[in-house]
């Protein structure tokens, strides 16, 4: 068994935008489409009544955010 040692170069990649208005237009059309498809596809199989409560769940929280100056998309997961 040898003990040599192989150099290794690390190699940095740049970072992905954290916000989709950091992406060129194609990418966000792009990214915007099948956002659209996938809720499609999801809501499409959720009865009226759930549809209806993620509505108003929306509208309220969009409402809250307006009023208080917080960004729509300022949510993060719960902790567990």
């Amino acid at each position: 068994m040898s003990n040599s040692r192989k150099a290794v170069e690390a190699v940095v990649l740049p970072a992905a935008p954290v916000r989709p208005e950091a992406y060129d237009a194609a990418t966000r059309a792009a990214l915007e489409h099948v956002d659209g498809q996938a809720v499609r596809a999801v809501a499409d199989g959720w009865p009226e009544r759930t549809r209806k409560g993620y509505t108003q769940d929306w509208t309220s929280w969009s409402r809250f955010c307006t009023a208080s100056g917080v960004p729509v998309l300022a949510v993060t997961p719960a902790p567990w």
